[in-house]
């Protein structure tokens, strides 16, 4: 016995299963989580010395693009609205936007035979300090940039973003054990950077 909600809602369902499915199936099916595309862009490299020099080399020799590859899973980033609670009202109170941030981006990746992947983001992050003389190193010199898709069935780009002035922050501690004979080596690694946009919608802005 249907329960009676009052007129204002009366009439059949908006959608049952099959619509649901249908519409999906009209667009091309669901996305998958595992099927995506990452483009990781590391910094120029242009100033004088061994690190940017064997940052030129990761371009030359694949192993930027084969790292990208080797990319076993990674998050979209997300954005926050930081608010404040309004008061100066009657009745309840409500926030309102002053602010927005973004949190840190996680991905892991497979290691080859060789832990290209390893020193390549440990090069990376050796562009921002002096490892002779501990100084820092120039923000414009150690950042780079992250592009992430969702691919389509046929592996076409349907959503994209670019993350912005991005560096690996961390690179994550990684275990050695006689017992794990059968599995691969990864490596954990969290990039910081300042924003990001949508390709579709905000990358002429």
């Amino acid at each position: 016995m249907a329960i009676n909600f009052g007129s204002k809602i009366e009439g059949t369902a908006y959608a049952v299963l099959n619509e649901i499915f249908g519409v999906f199936r009209g667009k091309g099916g669901f996305a998958r989580p595992s099927r995506y595309e990452v483009i990781l862009n590391p910094p120029a490299g242009t100033n004088a010395n061994l690190v940017s020099s064997q940052i030129q080399e990761f371009r030359g020799d694949d192993t930027v693009r084969q790292t990208s590859l080797a990319c076993e899973n990674i998050s979209f980033p997300g954005r926050n609205i930081d608010t404040t609670e309004d008061t100066n009202i009657y009745g309840p109170t409500r926030q309102i936007a002053t602010g927005f941030s973004y949190a840190e981006v996680s991905a892991t990746f497979r290691c080859s035979s060789d832990m290209k992947e390893k020193l390549y983001f440990e090069t990376w992050q050796k562009q921002s300090f002096n490892s002779q003389t501990w100084a820092m190193g120039y923000y414009n010199d150690y950042i780079g940039k992250l592009q992430i898709y969702q691919l389509n069935e046929q592996n076409e780009r349907t959503y994209g973003v670019e993350i912005w002035e991005c560096f690996p922050k961390n690179i994550a501690q990684q275990t050695l054990d006689y017992a794990t004979t059968d599995q691969q080596q990864k490596l954990d690694v969290t990039f910081s950077y300042r924003y990001w946009k949508n390709l579709g919608t905000e990358g002429k802005l």
